[in-house]
């Protein structure tokens, strides 16, 4: 009877994931009064195959570190541990494994990061091999720092309605190896600085951050070996823009920074509000707060970042390719709520009814 459940709410679920056909969703989940197939998240992985899909259980308890060397669709649970319990991974690791297989591909939902870290480099790898594409986090929250270290190149790599919360990422690329389309969008920047691994970094316009929020962040935002970013349609809201060089920004907003000035020093750029109040519908107007998932973020009626971002847009987080008023706790799969058994028993070759109900959760 157990297992004829679990297979029925592994074909529910499946139902509103998009991956390869074929592809087999396994679960996972560190909490003895939540069984699932797998108590370790890492041998989930490994028992995977590409394209499969992992839904990772919240928990009171961190899972260890994710080391991925093949392309996987991962679902956690919740980011806020409230409505829903908190997923939390230590680490996430996108690796490369060979010159044929990699993390490429992968797509992260709904879960609390401690670090994240790229590399494409494995043993004996020869030039061009070392790569990594096509990534997508989306939904998580990233507590602790980041690593973008790539050795040949890594290309097409988004993070999109996350939460950065305190800490500090490093991009980097040795051996004239390169970075292209790192794209950082509708996310919720949070008392965090970006970093070049190497001193005076030309990104050549392929870092891009558009329509991000930041907050608290009392000194550079950017570390000055970092050269030739892109920033359109951000709003720094009691966050310092400062730190870069020779790079862009166009359509952004500054207020109560300690520098409003855009642009700066060697940057350029045009279309910027300087030290202007963005009129949000629900956020302390002095800032300078921690983030509540009670805030909304989006732009009351009359104001100045509305059509002033790029090509009439609206500046900040409600606007652009993936709009939010505020940040969602959760992936984009409904949750179960209830399940419920009519029969205690039915014949062999019977038909066994179970009636579940879910709550859609966009």
């Amino acid at each position: 009877m157990k297992t004829t459940i679990f297979k029925t709410l592994n074909l529910l679920i499946a139902s509103f994931i998009s991956t390869a056909a074929f592809a087999t969703v396994w679960t996972v989940s560190n909490d003895a009064n939540r069984p699932a197939q797998f108590t370790d998240v890492q041998a989930a992985h490994d028992a995977a195959s590409p394209n499969d899909t992992l839904l990772v259980t919240g928990s009171t308890t961190a899972y260890n570190t994710l080391s991925l060397v093949k392309p996987l669709v991962v679902y956690g649970e919740s980011i806020d541990g409230v409505d829903f319990a908190k997923t939390t991974i230590n680490s996430i690791n996108f690796r490369r494994l060979n010159n044929s297989l990699s993390s490429s591909g992968s797509r992260i939902y709904g879960v609390t990061i401690s670090n994240v870290y790229f590399d494409g480099s494995f043993a004996g790898n020869a030039t061009g091999e070392a790569t990594l594409s096509d990534i997508i986090i989306e939904r998580c929250r990233i507590t602790g720092g980041g690593t973008v270290y790539q050795y040949d190149g890594l290309s097409d790599l988004t993070f999109r309605n996350c939460w950065f919360e305190t800490g500090n990422m490093t991009i980097g690329f040795p051996n004239n190896s390169n970075i292209s389309n790192l794209i950082f969008t509708n996310n919720v920047i949070d008392n965090w600085v970006f970093s070049g691994g190497y001193s005076n970094m030309d990104f050549n316009g392929n870092v891009v951050f558009r329509n991000n929020l930041f907050i608290n962040r009392t000194s550079n935002a950017f570390n000055s070996n970092m050269q030739e970013l892109v920033l359109e349609n951000n709003i720094f809201y009691r966050a310092e823009p400062t730190g870069l060089v020779n790079s862009t920004f166009n359509n952004n907003l500054t207020y109560l920074c300690n520098n409003n000035d855009l642009p700066y020093g060697s940057n350029v750029g045009s279309g910027n509000l300087v030290n202007v109040d963005p009129n949000l519908a629900n956020y302390p107007a002095l800032g300078g707060v921690a983030h509540s998932w009670d805030w909304d973020y989006s732009l009351q009626a009359g104001s100045p970042a509305i059509g002033t971002g790029t090509n009439g847009s609206d500046i900040g987080i409600n606007s652009g390719n993936s709009p939010v008023a505020n940040l969602y706790t959760y992936a984009k799969i409904p949750a179960v709520t209830s399940l419920d058994i009519p029969v205690s028993s039915v014949p062999v070759g019977g038909t066994l009814q179970i009636n579940i109900q879910a709550v859609s959760r966009d």
